[in-house]
């Protein structure tokens, strides 16, 4: 509007004398000085701008008792401000704001029975005197908003143009034209309802400018006329043309300088994108610190050669080195590649500059002859290849290719379970998803653009979202059956002009390209990049042979197992899978979160399930819009759940029935929720008998919000007395459960929950997260490295759940969260793993999980290894505690006494974990060891302790106890038992034990933990069979090396037991630091031959708990 100021802004303003002005939509204050200096000191100035580009504050100072500020938005200001004289409209271009900010100023002006203000609108002529503008779509109620988008406006053209045209960045309405559509269109509106006559005059440059007058002013201010019909003369019209012409110069100044200023600017962003590039390259060859490689080089000859070090080779290999740096500079910039030497685990990638170049080269061709499709790399080694092609992307501003990065990414060779120190040293080592997940990350690369594809390519690559594929690289690590795998796949989608570059296409590899090129009659020409590299484009569309890859799916295995039968860790086979699929783009009306929760068998547990999860019980959830799909995984008819069942909780709950299509682990359900899901972001339920507190789903969502990209891992607790898996050896059932629910008054008191749980494992709110039964993600997560993965198909899913946990966890750009205060909590139903109450069995069969994880992944589960970040509070008394659990155990002394008789009881009654640790701390302060003896000698250790050793020693009847530590008095009870049996002799290993007499004691003098003691008590018992207690009280690393140096002694049947594990807060002592229990934790997820005994520890009072350790195989 401001061009327009002297030839008609100005005069309009002064002969209608206006006085009190409003002005909507100032920008950046422009006329602000210009109305004030114009009209005076009497003028009063109203501008409303709910974003202003300038200080309100100086034009109040400066123009103070004139100028009054609102920021707001015009219709709901414009109604409350005193009648007007004049208005300028340039505010929000569209036809709700500007019909109503008219009416708004006539309804004010007659109920004060003054004249309609002049108006002054700017904007009447194209492109928003008939588009809808919204500078804020949500401003503007969804019933007066047209469908708009981000995107340019044409002359001529009613629909948004896909690039270019006019204000591409704004909400613009898709099309133009039609009703209620513009400020014309308003304007119009309003002029059409009005029941006064009124003039309007239409000046049609810079956008076009409309004056609105009633013609009863114009009568009384017959100079306000004079100004209308000058500005329609001829001579006003050449004043205007005049002024079109100034502003049509100064727009092609303006347009001038900008492009001739853009060769000059192309020219420094080449150099720039040049400079990138190769500064990339360099970093991932490494080239910037060849002289470490060089110095690792040294010392891993040096080592293996039983040399030392020398120092000047170690400070300058550059000069003191030179045939072995010069050697790596070959490997990463000769013009033959690196050769055998250059595949090393240091740089990102082996392939050397030329390779690189070629890369480079070939994405610059496709770009050049507009050849469409994604980039795709394939057996990625550490991601070099990938790395550079997203930075490519990157440095020419294409957005519009996605980067898909496909391989196994095992952390070990083909059948090893765990990495091995290669022979070439810390070179030779594979990498896994996190790796090279962490390699965009440091080169900020990892982002919505990169999508990695887990697992054997065939499946991975079944359904990925992949269209046209514009370059396919067939990386060194692929092998020759994935490489083949990965052309079947994706060759027909390569487009005309599209590259493949095959590394290293030698031997195995190089046979099943020629045999493809074959097959297909492919004649594009091979061009050899370097001397183990060789591409070749596209040439022409060819029919494709029928598919021979392995898609039949053999459904009868599934079927014919038995849902219930879990005697077999073992994955059930289905061809066509496994894969780690992605998840789907979000779909049209999407909700904030989508929560995907598996039930099989539990209709019991998943009435309380998804009461937890409805709005009824979630509390503060606000505007928050969400979804509950809960999937029946093929339930035995009495027991599965009906759309009925489901619906009653709500109208956010719907069911999704696999029926058929299920199979024995939730995985395939899961992925099939998500799949189906409508959320930006998803809570994950892999098991349907997890209840949850009230806040979870808050404070779930806040996580996510706080620290995105996030994911937030609920921590878990079991309902009952104890850890449920021991507490049902003890009647603990779901009628025991039922009770503890109705004596909390559930679900009306939803967070005394913890009243009648325990956390999962011995384990406390700042402990960190394992596993979480609800986990929320971003869908752009899943997007990005996939959802479940379905090679976890045993009943119950193994470790899938902790496999997602840790994937998606693990990359570098994601914070793992968790809650304070809120909880999930098992319900007890006979699940494979936590209601399995026989020990050796649910160890064993955790163990197999394990195993299967490694042998998928190349390497032991771990965890993200992150340190959590916390939402939320703990504001139920009952949650809070720092091991010493709750101060009463009344919830379960109720439930459990339940038709009880006075009396020995027929059955067992768990006893509540928190009494247990009670009498055990109670105990240990008391100290009664201090006046405990055994045939005259001090004993350290708890009497039923002394009961348990007893009874493994008759049990097992050793040939020989070997106990590390002098306590002399437990010597001699092991000693008095073995006599009391009349076999076995006890070994006690210590430096200088204070140790009594007794002839079936014998001494081995020394550190338990030297490899000299250790070969001797290991001579001493020969081929016998021995009961090992590790008794000393140390450290958790010098714990782990004793059970090492001993545990082979130990035949199954028998125990290592780990005594004294109650220190460091478990719950004595907590000072000690980590000791016993925390080496047992560790010695466990080692061996899976020994597993916790339980009945071990039936008395309660334990100085060893989870200590005695069983060989079970």
């Amino acid at each position: 509007m401001f061009p327009f100021w002297d030839l008609a802004i100005a005069p309009v303003l002064a002969a209608a004398g206006a006085r009190r002005l409003v002005e909507i939509g100032a920008l950046r204050g422009e006329h602000t000085q210009l109305i004030v200096d114009h009209l005076g000191p009497e003028t009063e100035l109203h501008v409303i701008d709910p974003v202003p580009d300038f200080d309100p504050a100086e034009h109040e100072r400066r123009f103070a008792g004139q100028y009054v500020f609102h920021r707001a938005l015009s219709v709901d200001v414009l109604g409350d401000l005193p009648p007007m004289d004049a208005a300028l409209i340039d505010g929000d271009h569209n036809w709700y704001t500007v019909f109503n900010e008219c009416r708004l100023l006539s309804e004010v002006a007659r109920a004060a029975g003054k004249p309609l203000p002049v108006m002054i609108l700017h904007d009447v002529g194209w492109p928003y005197g008939y588009r809808d503008l919204y500078y804020d779509p949500d401003t503007v109620p969804a019933e007066h908003r047209h469908p708009w988008r981000h995107a340019g406006m044409r002359p001529g053209r009613s629909e948004l143009v896909e690039k270019g045209g006019l204000s591409p960045t704004m909400c613009n309405a898709e099309h133009e034209g039609g009703p209620r559509n513009g400020v014309m269109s308003g304007l119009e509106d309003f002029i059409a309802g009005y029941d006064k006559p009124l003039r309007t005059l239409v000046i049609p440059i810079y956008f076009g400018l409309a004056i609105v007058v009633e013609e009863e002013r114009l009568e009384a201010q017959p100079e306000l006329a004079a100004v209308l019909d000058r500005l329609e003369s001829a001579e006003g019209r050449g004043e205007l043309l005049e002024l079109a012409e100034e502003v049509r110069i100064k727009a092609m100044l303006l347009q001038h300088q900008v492009y001739y200023q853009r060769e000059d600017q192309q020219r420094r962003i080449g150099r720039l994108r040049y400079r990138y590039l190769e500064t990339v390259k360099g970093s991932l060859l490494n080239e910037h610190y060849l002289e470490n490689e060089a110095r690792l080089e040294h010392l891993v000859t040096r080592s293996r050669d039983g040399r030392p070090p020398e120092a000047r080779i170690l400070r300058d290999p550059v000069r003191q080195d030179q045939e072995t740096f010069r050697r790596l500079q070959r490997q990463r910039s000769g013009a033959a590649g690196p050769g055998p030497g250059g595949d090393s685990f240091v740089p990102y990638t082996a392939m050397g500059r030329t390779r690189l170049q070629y890369i480079e080269q070939a994405l610059d061709t496709i770009r050049r002859d507009g050849v469409g499709g994604d980039l795709v790399d394939s057996g990625v080694g550490r991601g070099g290849a990938g790395i550079f092609m997203r930075a490519w992307l990157d440095a020419t501003d294409v957005s519009s290719r996605r980067l898909w990065v496909v391989d196994r990414f095992r952390a070990a060779e083909d059948g090893e379970n765990a990495p091995s120190l290669p022979v070439t040293g810390v070179a030779g080592f594979r990498a896994d998803l996190n790796v090279v997940r962490d390699g965009f990350s440091r080169f900020g690369l990892l982002d919505d653009q990169v999508r990695f594809l887990q697992g054997n390519p065939w499946s991975s690559l079944a359904d990925a979202a992949i269209g046209k594929v514009a370059l396919l690289r067939i990386g060194p690590h692929q092998g020759h059956r994935d490489a083949r795998r990965v052309l079947n796949r994706l060759y027909d989608k390569l487009a005309i002009g599209g590259y493949v570059i095959v590394d290293d296409p030698t031997g195995e590899v190089g046979e099943v390209v020629e045999q493809f090129r074959a097959e297909r009659g492919i004649e594009a020409p091979t061009e050899t990049v370097d001397t183990t590299a060789i591409a070749w484009r596209k040439d022409a569309e060819r029919p494709a042979p029928p598919s021979t890859g392995p898609v039949t799916r053999i459904k009868e295995a599934v079927r014919g197992r038995v849902r219930g039968d879990t005697s077999s860790a073992a994955p059930v086979p289905v061809p066509e899978r496994p894969r780690v699929p992605l998840a789907p783009a979000v779909p049209d009306g999407p909700v904030d979160l989508t929560v995907v929760v598996v039930f099989y068998d539990m209709k019991r547990e998943a009435a309380r399930t998804l009461h937890s999860l409805s709005r009824a019980y979630q509390e503060k959830l606000g505007d928050l819009t969400y979804e509950v799909i809960a999937v029946d995984n093929g339930s035995s008819p009495g027991q599965r759940l009906t759309a009925d069942d489901v619906a009653a909780f709500g109208p956010e709950f719907r069911l999704l029935d696999l029926s058929e299509e299920a199979e024995p682990s939730p995985v395939l359900a899961l992925n099939r929720g998500i799949a189906e899901g409508r959320g930006e972001n998803f809570a994950l339920m892999i098991d349907g008998a997890h209840v949850l507190t009230p806040g979870v789903l808050r404070f779930g969502m806040a996580g996510l919000d706080t620290y995105s990209p996030a994911i937030v891992a609920t921590q878990q607790w079991y309902t009952g007395p104890g850890q449920q898996g021991d507490a049902m050896d003890d009647g603990y059932d779901q009628a025991y459960e039922d009770r503890l629910f109705e004596g909390i008054d559930w679900p009306a008191a939803g967070y005394r929950l913890f009243e009648i749980g325990h956390f999962i494992g011995d384990r406390d709110w700042l402990d960190g997260v394992w596993e979480s039964n609800c986990m929320f993600v971003p869908r752009s997560l899943l997007e990005q490295s996939g959802c479940f993965d379905e090679s976890f198909s045993m009943a119950g899913g193994g470790y899938a759940n902790l496999e997602l946990y840790e994937r998606l966890g693990s990359s570098a750009d994601v914070t793992v969260v968790t809650i304070l205060g809120e909880g999930s909590f098992h319900q007890v139903h006979g699940g494979t793993t936590t209601n399995q109450p026989d020990a050796v069995e649910r160890r064993a069969r955790v163990h197999g999980y394990s195993r299967h994880y490694a042998e998928l992944r190349g390497r032991p589960f771990r965890g993200p290894g992150k340190p959590m970040h916390y939402v939320g509070s703990i504001g139920s008394p009952a949650a809070r505690r720092t091991r010493a659990r709750r101060l009463s155990s009344a919830a379960f002394a109720e439930a459990a006494e339940v038709g009880g008789i006075d009396g020995r009881p027929a059955e067992p009654t768990p006893v509540p974990q928190e009494l247990q640790v009670a009498f055990l701390d109670a105990v240990w302060h008391s100290v009664p060891w201090a006046h405990t003896t055994w045939l005259g000698e001090r004993i350290e250790s708890a009497p039923t302790d002394l009961l348990a050793y007893q009874e493994a020693i008759a049990s097992v009847r050793p040939d020989h106890v070997v106990v590390t530590g002098g306590d002399g008095g437990r010597a001699l009870f092991l000693a008095s038992v073995c006599e009391l049996v009349g076999h076995g002799r006890v070994i006690v290993v210590d430096e200088a034990p204070p140790v009594p007499a007794h002839p079936r004691i014998d001494v081995v003098d020394g550190r338990a933990d030297s490899p000299d003691v250790a070969a001797r008590v290991r001579d001493a018992v020969g081929d016998g069979r021995a009961l090992v207690v590790l008794g000393r009280m140390v450290d958790q690393p010098t714990t782990v090396r004793e059970f090492e140096a001993y545990s082979s002694l130990v035949p199954v049947g028998s125990y290592v037991v780990v005594a004294d594990t109650i220190v460091n807060g478990h719950p004595v002592w907590t000072g000690f630091g980590n000791g016993p229990a925390e080496a047992v934790k560790q010695l466990l997820t080692r061996h899976g031959e020994f597993v916790s005994d339980p009945l071990m520890e039936k008395y309660s009072l334990s100085f060893n708990p989870g200590g005695f350790l069983l060989r079970s195989r």
